[in-house]
């Protein structure tokens, strides 16, 4: 069993290369089969990932190199963790004061057809300063109150995605991917905004457009009631959801003004909410 071990061990440490693409190929394999595996993808994802820093532990030419390495790509993701949970947070404290029901509050028409045009462009907007994701979620819980059910919003829950998917990436922020690149200086705030708005509201205007065609949409024979007339905002909804969104969009300035990473702009209103 010993002789097995170091045969092993030495052959990891000949082949690391070899070795971590292998275990990132069954890893990923895991993830993209998670359902047919009855895995959980975060699992197989903390997995995949400590082993493939223990293959290059085995493989660097002394620990204290692959700990200084470890160490220094913990910090890059760091980055991106501190600021993705500053948003999450501010998105739920947002959302436990009621404050997107000013969303929802403001969408005053009933026809199928202007409804889906608003959704999508509020969405749009909105996937704009909350990553996509996020706003996916917000907006498709919004929906469940908004539209009775029916396969009318089924479409509407596919409006959401495509407006998320399409807001999110005209922003620094909109998105994990472009927030990444954006972190870690990839990309720069005000040259991606004026060069990606444009292709991306046209993203959504033609699938908005093809989608309005629909029997979904034109076989609405009247307009639809209006489900939240009666909820109410929470105590200082408006000003939570107000200062939760100045706190987003007031990170690429702190970036700007400071030169300090984006995650303590996001903990700054994070602190201020």
């Amino acid at each position: 069993g010993t002789g097995a071990v170091a045969i092993n061990h030495s052959w990891v440490a000949a082949n690391q290369d070899l070795a971590m693409a292998l275990l990132f190929g069954i890893g990923y394999a895991g993830i993209i089969f998670e359902e047919s595996l009855a895995f959980n993808k975060s699992g197989v994802g903390l997995l995949m990932a400590v082993s493939l820093w223990v293959i290059r532990s085995i493989g660097a030419p002394s620990p204290d190199i692959a700990v200084s390495e470890l160490t220094h790509a913990s910090a890059e993701v760091s980055e991106i963790v501190f600021f993705l949970l500053g948003a999450m947070t501010i998105v739920e404290i947002v959302d436990a004061h009621q404050g997107f029901k000013l969303v929802t509050d403001n969408i005053t028409t009933r026809k199928p057809r202007t409804l889906l045009w608003v959704v999508g462009f509020v969405t749009f907007f909105l996937s704009s300063v909350l990553d996509n994701l996020t706003s996916t979620i917000v907006m498709v819980s919004l929906l469940r109150k908004l539209v009775p059910p029916s396969e009318y919003r089924k479409l509407l829950g596919a409006v959401v995605v495509i407006a998320a998917n399409a807001g999110g990436a005209w922003t620094p922020i909109g998105d994990v991917t472009t927030t990444m690149l954006w972190i870690h200086g990839q990309i720069s705030t005000l040259p991606t905004m004026k060069g990606l708005l444009l292709p991306s509201a046209v993203s959504l205007a033609v699938p908005l457009s093809l989608l309005s065609l629909t029997s979904e949409v034109n076989g609405k024979g009247q307009d639809l009631p209006n489900v939240l007339a009666s909820e109410q905002m929470a105590p200082r909804g408006q000003l939570v959801f107000s200062v939760g969104i100045g706190a987003l969009i007031f990170v690429p300035v702190f970036k700007a003004l400071t030169g300090l990473p984006p995650f303590m702009g996001m903990l700054l209103g994070l602190g201020v909410l």
